[in-house]
């Protein structure tokens, strides 16, 4: 496997070609975006992994021996300890074809990451114009250098870190990408910032606090920054959410987006214990309780599992209706710190107990 400097970047593109849709890719291939490329030769290339910011693609012949074994020491050797040094939780892995599916988890990983389909859409024209659909009360404000001075906004820091998530530093992007904030009166409650822009497409990074959602903000937000971007000169913006994440969907297709593609994903997470707590919670959406419970355990043993898995374990018991196990899960997680009593007393998983006298007791501990 060899390293490619930034100037042979380039070199890769052929292979990079079934993960167009992933502009954070060919932002880097273009030198728009930093980050590494590997290829397995520069002479004849048939295998190439790639990684910027907190997302990395695989693309070519995923048959390749020599490199997917030289990949797994990388993973090991370099991107995990780096990644834990640097206190990052993870990266989401893409790649095209599918073919790579059979050699990531248990080849070049181990079996324990959860694979999830996302969606890719994609707006050309507007649909819409924002002035017409923006609340009383709320104001669009452009991403600009005063706006980013602002330290006074309420929600400000959460900004700058959307910022730094998909760009090196607030600087570059505001030379090189372009956003909208809408505020009501000095909180900001909802962004939406270009990213990745490369040639003539850009992608969108959204987000609404949850206190202003259902009014319509996403989409205002969406049709100022599509408005920008066409403006501008740019031929597409895109867009890129969990299939399951109803709510992007529709503010996609609503702000005019149309789909263009479904592909599956998967999310690295460097700590090992998460990663087999998030595999029991596809368990558990999908209604499969016991693996749940046995893939719960399994982070426990890890010795540092997030608190909500001693929760979710406790859910997944009363879903059995095993009593004695939910109610000792409970406890252990309150004990490790897990004590929302409003969450706790509404959850509809333990109302058939809320009588009892053990339910009376947990309450009491909190």
């Amino acid at each position: 496997m060899v390293k490619l400097d930034p100037v042979q970047y380039p070199e890769a593109k052929e292979l990079a070609g079934d993960l167009e849709h992933h502009l954070a890719l060919g932002a880097l291939l273009n030198g728009d975006s930093s980050g590494e490329v590997y290829l397995d030769n520069r002479a004849a290339p048939r295998s190439m992994f790639a990684r910027t910011m907190k997302r990395s693609f695989l693309a070519g012949s995923s048959g390749n021996q020599g490199f997917n074994l030289a990949l797994r020491q990388l993973f090991a050797e370099q991107l995990f300890p780096q990644g834990i040094e640097r206190g990052e939780q993870g990266f989401s892995l893409f790649y095209a074809p599918d073919a790579w599916d059979d050699v990531i988890a248990g080849e070049l990983l181990e079996d324990i990451y959860p694979r999830d389909l996302h969606h890719y859409y994609r707006c050309s024209r507007l649909t819409g114009n924002w002035r017409e659909l923006l609340p009383a009360g709320y104001q669009l404000a452009e991403v600009d250098q005063a706006l980013v001075e602002n330290t006074d906004l309420l929600h400000h820091a959460e900004l700058i870190d959307e910022i730094h998530s998909e760009c090196s530093s607030v600087a570059k992007f505001l030379a090189r990408r372009f956003g909208f904030c809408i505020l009501s009166g000095e909180d900001i409650v909802t962004w939406c910032l270009s990213e990745y822009n490369s040639a003539e497409r850009c992608e969108v990074g959204i987000a609404t606090h949850p206190d202003h959602r259902r009014q319509g903000l996403a989409k205002v937000a969406s049709l100022a920054l599509v408005e920008k971007a066409l403006g501008m000169g740019y031929k597409g913006v895109g867009w890129h959410c969990f299939a399951d994440n109803q709510g992007s969907i529709a503010t996609a297709l609503s702000a005019g987006f149309e789909l263009q593609d479904k592909y599956p994903a998967y999310w690295i997470s460097y700590d090992r214990a998460t990663a087999l707590a998030i595999m029991g919670s596809q368990q558990f959406i999908l209604g499969a309780y016991q693996a749940a419970i046995e893939w719960y355990q399994r982070s426990i043993t890890q010795g540092s599992p997030p608190n909500w898995v001693y929760w979710n374990t406790a859910c997944a018991y009363a879903k059995l209706d095993q009593r004695e196990q939910a109610f000792n899960y409970l406890r252990q997680a309150i004990a490790h710190g897990f004590r929302d009593a409003e969450h706790i007393t509404s959850s509809p998983h333990f109302q058939q107990w809320h009588g009892t006298e053990e339910w009376h007791d947990l309450l009491e501990s909190l």
